[in-house]
């Protein structure tokens, strides 16, 4: 016999009262969203389009079973510092280095799209995340850094409002990351924003230092990445894997774990309630870890999750598996495309 299931699919505009200062997690959809090149499941899969991976390459995938290409991309890095520093001449891993290497930015070139082309877009999406006190991306991509860069513009916006990442001068992050919420220039309004899978403007080197590449002219972030990344540093991204792969990938990461075992649950907080709102991101079973994080603590607050097809087996599905991990959390549905979220006007 089939179950019928009636979850209410709201506007936006008739429940953003109750998400003021609350957090925000915007996963791909909202990527998507603006530019429909990210509508793509795999790097690698796009990488074999492309006929960019030599033989050797294409071998390490298979003989790790991975699909992950930070994971292959950073053991032959290792695999090349080590053979560096004990002088041991080695061109098949070199070789299969740079190939990885090159079409890792080929790759990205093909599926990212410029600045210029979101730029019309970034208003709305200031005015929307601006209202958000915390917000953690799951992408890796570059246009939460376009809008923090763009509220950050005083020469556009000069309402008082600051986007902060918690970088500090020389790029490195600063993991007493909720002092931030402080105002130290007389700001009116502070969003702390932050990336669970890691982002292409934020690199590695081999004793794990993490920094973020920082420019004053966003229109060339994008191809200042590329040009930045030398043999002695990667970029710190997390693309794709199944759950346990993420979750290994993230423990290899301090930024990504301070982001995993502190600021994922305090989105809806331990002792104080806080509201949370989720846009693009099916929390499918591959992210069930960060569900896990997220909803870890008995919190009595809203979340509204967003959704595009309205399917009622996909609400019941989430709905579901918020209330198994957090009984007392109240669960609503909004419509993606409804004026006021994210770029809808």
């Amino acid at each position: 016999m089939n179950k019928s299931f009636s979850y209410e699919v709201k506007q936006w505009n008739d429940i953003k009262d109750d998400y003021l200062g609350a957090s925000l997690i915007i996963g791909n959809g909202a990527s998507i969203a603006l530019h429909q090149e990210f509508d793509f499941r795999s790097l690698k899969k796009k990488a074999e389009e492309l006929q960019l991976f030599d033989e050797d390459v294409a071998t390490l995938f298979k003989e790790f079973n991975t699909s992950d290409f930070e994971l292959i991309l950073r053991l032959v890095w290792h695999a090349k510092l080590v053979n560096e520093k004990l002088k041991i001449k080695d061109q098949k891993t070199d070789e299969a280095y740079q190939n990885i290497k090159n079409a890792l930015i080929k790759v990205v070139r093909a599926v990212h799209c410029p600045r210029t082309h979101i730029e019309d877009q970034l208003p709305q999406l200031y005015k929307f995340t601006k209202s958000f006190s915390t917000i953690v991306s799951l992408n890796y991509d570059l246009l939460m850094y376009w809008i923090r860069m763009y509220g950050n513009d005083t020469t556009i916006n000069d309402d008082g409002h600051v986007f902060k990442d918690c970088f500090k001068k020389g790029g490195l992050f600063d993991h007493d990351w909720e002092k931030f919420r402080q105002s130290y220039r007389q700001e009116k309004s502070i969003t702390l924003t932050f990336y669970q899978h890691g982002n292409l403007a934020i690199f590695r080197d081999i004793f794990n230092a993490e920094k973020k590449l920082k420019t004053s002219e966003d229109l060339k972030l994008l191809p200042m990445i590329t040009q930045y990344w030398t043999d002695d540093k990667i970029p710190l991204f997390i693309a794709e894997g199944t759950g346990e792969k993420k979750q290994e990938s993230i423990k290899t990461s301090p930024y990504l774990s301070t982001i995993y075992y502190e600021v994922l649950p305090s989105l809806i907080g331990k002792d104080k309630d806080h509201n949370l709102v989720i846009y693009g991101w099916g929390m499918e079973q591959q992210e069930s870890h960060l569900v896990k994080q997220i909803f870890k603590y008995q919190s009595k607050a809203k979340v509204a999750i967003s959704t595009y097809s309205k399917d009622q087996k996909e609400c019941h599905r989430i709905y579901t598996e918020i209330k198994k991990l957090a009984p007392q959390v109240e669960v609503e549905f909004f419509d993606s495309q409804s004026s006021g979220c994210w770029n809808n006007p």
